[in-house]
């Protein structure tokens, strides 16, 4: 069986067209020899929300600065709402849908995420354990993932941190060993400085991209986070938009590439 990793966020998961859309894809792949995970964002669902917190949500490099009551929002939004919302729609497909985060099973375990500048209850992987996501493939299912993680607190006890969606699905594709790992973004791909998208980068250009802000944004961690996890191990990954059912399903078979492909 071919393992596949999907990730999706920024309007895919608020677009109700374009999500019907993938959902049907994805529910193919299982009858196809595919073992599928699918790692989940919601940023813009939990600006929405965060709304209603009076707080103004603030980025830096591209990662989201938790408060304590931001973080409660987060997890409501991610592992509530925008995850169950995908599953009903997968198990509305047929397709046997079971929706985690990564606090079950410890599937991700985190620490305070060190910089600069504090980010409040941001978390940086230090282990991932995904025997729950290959047990729920050995059941026959496809497990829909939230990034929401556990890590310890200032007094040691385990509690819910927030990890950037990129970083958790490329952790899990390493983990597991996937056989393709597509990264659904709202761009085609990534940019140059004239708004084309790049077929193929190697890390070296990605960084000279960055360095002249080309590469901006929420895309410096999608783009950096990948390249680590081709030096541990996976071949290739792949950033795509989303065009419909039938490009997707041509990405993932290697008959096509419509975005960036990342070596």
């Amino acid at each position: 069986m071919k393992k596949v990793v999907v990730k999706i966020g920024g309007s895919l998961a608020i677009d109700e067209a374009k999500l019907a859309d993938f959902v049907s894809a994805v529910s193919t792949l299982p009858g196809s020899g595919c073992q599928v995970a699918v790692v989940h964002g919601g940023g813009k669902d939990i600006n929405e929300n965060i709304a209603l917190l009076k707080e103004q949500p603030t980025f830096i490099d591209g990662l989201r600065v938790t408060t304590p009551g931001i973080m409660k929002m987060v997890e409501m939004t991610l592992s509530g709402h925008v995850n169950k919302k995908l599953v009903r729609m997968l198990l509305n497909n047929g397709c046997g849908a079971v929706g985690i985060s990564g606090v079950d099973a410890n599937l991700f375990q985190v620490e305070k995420k060190q910089g600069k500048v504090d980010l409040g209850l941001v978390g940086e992987i230090k282990k991932v354990n995904p025997g729950i996501v290959t047990a729920l493939w050995g059941a026959g299912f496809v497990p829909v993932v939230s990034p929401i993680s556990i890590g310890p607190d200032a007094n040691g006890n385990g509690v819910s941190w927030n990890v950037n969606a990129d970083t958790a699905a490329s952790e899990l594709a390493v983990a597991l060993e996937a056989d393709q790992f597509v990264l659904v973004s709202d761009v085609p791909g990534v940019m140059d400085e004239n708004k084309n998208v790049i077929p193929e980068l190697s890390e070296a250009d990605a960084e000279k991209l960055i360095e002249a802000g080309v590469i901006s944004g929420g895309m410096i961690p999608k783009v950096r986070e990948s390249f680590k996890s081709i030096r541990r191990g996976l071949k290739s990954i792949h950033i795509v938009g989303w065009k419909d059912a039938e490009h997707f399903g041509k990405q993932i078979n290697g008959d096509l590439n419509y975005g960036t492909i990342l070596r």
